[in-house]
């Protein structure tokens, strides 16, 4: 393993930085290099080049000689986001979680691993020492690896690719596992190299840096972008998103591309062989959750600054109010402030709209795809649910013959009120809204009008409505989501008719969907009604709603086998009718407080009416 001696030279020099305001500010204590080498996820990544060329401001903030060249610490980042992604979130080692081996293999696996972490801590430590930092290498703990470092997962991996019949000890088994799992799993993507039999958990771990900032194959933002903290800041920070994309930048501020890279792996993405087929559901794979976009990023952990948290950081900034009206037209302009907009709550609506987006897409590719029915296309309730006489089910009806399965039903809450959002106010707007429901409708028609649906007639349908989903995204990401909007979508939560509710992914699409929004609304200081935050702090504890709110996030956690074993008890025990019982409850409360009353079209109007006040 070849050490990247820019990563080392810039770890050194950082370790003195005397220029972490923001750091400081918020308490943080940054890891000395002794805990550094005894972490086997940065002794991993260390070597890494598209790693390396982050480290310098988002490990722990630019070094002293760089301050005073002219380099100076950013209000735009934290200077350390590198640091918590690699200490708390797993997906750095979401690939070394699904290396397949088998149980008698295990041994020499963990001892192969450790040696190869071993070599690249003595490279690490004799740099220092020549380096004269101030470093002492008997205070480095890295004996052995840690449980969270791997884990049963590994052996599920094994059994699914064995299932499938991917003989991942030869290279044709390993290319299999590796289109097929990887592209999710461990940022595979069909140009890179590096994910071979021979070098497997060796080099590429897990998800980097560049493979959510990176597009395409120009790196000319990688040095365009640090100009940030130049005497000219400006100049980088003001450019239109479009210019940063020519230069290779993501665009991850906007939240619909922000939504459409994470939605990838956890929706699913065909052209990019992102797509969890019910054969490897079968084989063991477990469920695919639902997606609240806002819910997850916050479980991460979060590693950016929110929107939110950006406003306050830049209260000294003369360029703020620039910024948010470049990167959010429409949100931020004439009498309305980025510090009054409900950041999460319009992360949650659009989230929505992209994953709706994202699942048509699914199924327009899976339509070309041969075979088309890939059971995964449907919501797995459809199969896999109780069987008894005079259900909600059955009483809720089928949009055909009984007993075909419906689509994925868990996006319908929260994307029926997206939808009312993206109607506005007035009769024009009740057609646009009622337009995109029969475009819905139409889609639902053709998934039922014949057993696994006709797919030339769904690809027709699907299409139709992603075009006018499209048009929902902007219209939504242009309108100034504030407090009267928030709580407008809290009533209407309160009120989801259980039809809406049947599914356990569904239910908790409301309970995270409630829970972003009063989190919200207490942030900003806004009251509620006596009673209406511990009800909805409730609705997450499966003993109060039999749903889960919580997600294994951390890197101590797994979803296999304990996270799965509890989520598919959840699912099995699952009863909408306790969850519409504790709704009934909250619409009570919220009703005695006028100011939480505001019709559909009411949070509508008055959205659009701010975006069109100049």
């Amino acid at each position: 393993m070849r050490l990247n001696l820019f990563f080392a030279a810039a770890i050194v020099s950082v370790a003195s930085s005397t220029t972490l305001r923001l750091a400081a500010q918020d308490n943080y204590v940054a890891p000395s290099l002794e805990q550094r080498v005894s972490d086997p996820v940065y002794v991993s990544w260390v070597s890494q080049p598209k790693v390396a060329q982050c480290v310098s401001c988002h490990y722990q903030g630019p070094n002293a000689a760089s301050v005073l060249g002219g380099l100076g610490s950013s209000d735009f980042s934290r200077q350390r986001e590198l640091d918590y992604w690699l200490s708390h979130d797993k997906h750095t080692i979401a690939r070394r979680r699904v290396e397949p081996y088998r149980e008698e293999q295990e041994e020499a696996e963990l001892a192969a691993m450790l040696d190869r972490l071993e070599e690249s801590k003595k490279k690490l430590v004799e740099f220092y020492r020549q380096s004269g930092a101030p470093f002492d290498p008997t205070k480095v703990g890295l004996k052995k690896l840690p449980e969270d470092w791997i884990g049963e997962s590994n052996l599920l991996s094994r059994r699914i690719c064995d299932k499938l019949g991917f003989d991942v000890s030869t290279e044709s088994g390993y290319e299999q596992f590796r289109d097929q799992c990887l592209t999710c799993h461990g940022g595979y993507q069909k140009d890179d190299t590096g994910f071979t039999l021979a070098n497997k958990g060796n080099e590429q771990v897990g998800i980097d840096c560049m493979y959510c900032h990176q597009q395409g194959t120009n790196p000319q933002w990688v040095q365009d972008h640090q100009k940030d903290a130049l005497p000219n800041p400006d100049k980088w920070r003001l450019l239109p998103a479009e210019v940063k994309e020519a230069a290779g930048m993501r665009d991850l501020v906007k939240t619909s591309s922000q939504a459409s890279l994470c939605l990838d792996c956890h929706v699913g993405n065909r052209q990019k062989n992102m797509f969890v087929t019910h054969e490897m559901y079968a084989a063991g794979h477990p469920p695919l959750p639902s997606v609240e976009l806002q819910t997850f990023c916050t479980a991460m952990p979060q590693h950016w600054q929110t929107s939110s948290q950006l406003h306050d950081s830049l209260s000294d900034y003369p360029g703020r109010d620039a910024y948010f009206q470049t990167n959010f037209p429409g949100v931020v302009g004439p009498g309305t402030s980025a510090g009054d907009t409900f950041w999460n709550t319009r992360q949650m609506l659009i989230g929505a709209l992209a994953a709706r987006k994202k699942s048509l897409q699914i199924v327009i590719d899976s339509a070309a795809a041969h075979p088309w029915a890939d059971y995964s296309l449907y919501d797995c309730a459809s199969c896999h649910h109780e069987l008894q006489s005079d259900s909600r089910r059955q009483q809720r009806g089928f949009p055909g013959a009984p007993g075909r399965p419906r689509q994925p039903e868990w996006p319908e809450p929260l994307l029926l009120i997206a939808y009312r959002l993206f109607g506005g106010p007035g009769e024009e707007g009740q057609q646009r809204y009622q337009s995109i429901l029969q475009l819905e409708q139409d889609l639902t028609r053709d998934f039922a009008d014949q057993p696994f649906g006709n797919p030339e007639r769904v690809r027709s349908s699907a299409e139709a409505l992603q075009a006018e989903i499209d048009k929902a995204i902007a219209k939504v990401e242009a309108l100034p989501i504030n407090a009267r909007t928030a709580r407008g979508v809290l009533g209407m939560l309160s009120r989801t008719p259980i039809e809406q509710m049947l599914t356990y992914d569904a239910s908790r699409q409301v309970v995270w969907a409630l829970q972003v929004i009063a989190g919200e609304l207490e942030s900003h200081n806004q009251v509620l009604p006596p009673g209406v935050s511990e009800v909805i702090r409730s609705l997450g504890e499966p003993a109060a709603s039999g749903v889960e709110a919580g997600l294994p996030s951390g890197r101590s956690q797994f979803i296999y086998p304990v996270g799965l074993q509890q989520d598919l008890e959840l699912r099995a025990q699952f009863d909408p009718e306790r969850l519409e019982t504790q709704l009934r409850q909250l619409q009570t409360l919220l009703s005695d407080a006028a100011a939480l009353r505001p019709s559909p079209q009411d949070f509508a109007a008055e959205s659009a009416d701010q975006a069109t006040a100049e």
